[in-house]
């Protein structure tokens, strides 16, 4: 912990999350498993990874992330991505998903355009 404080971080709406990410050791786990969730996207040279769908430029690797990350939540006991759970008419599991902790979650845009 830092002995560090600031008057804007009291204000940050961001604050909450980066303290429970602190105190929660399965954070650490969640945040780089989201990263590489997001690189294996970011990192793709063709569609559906596949050379004969034809290229793919960074800007269609980011939307369709922008678009598929919210399918997704970090499973702290097999410490991997998965699938939300929906029903038939692909509607989340609203109990499932209050049970869920923010850092499950997928990252929050900090800079939304």
């Amino acid at each position: 912990m830092s002995n560090f404080s600031s008057p804007f971080l009291a204000k940050s709406p961001f604050n909450n999350e980066r303290k429970e990410a602190e105190q929660d050791p399965d954070s650490s786990n969640a945040v780089a498993a989201w990263n590489e969730f997001k690189q294996g996207y970011l990192g793709r040279e063709f569609r559906g990874n596949n050379e004969k769908l034809g290229p793919i430029t960074a800007e269609q690797n980011q939307a369709e992330y922008d678009r598929e990350k919210h399918e997704f939540y970090y499973d702290i006991n097999s410490n991997k991505m998965k699938l939300i759970p929906t029903d038939d008419a692909e509607r989340r599991n609203e109990n499932f998903m209050s049970n869920l902790k923010s850092f499950q979650l997928p990252p929050k845009d900090k800079n939304p355009q």
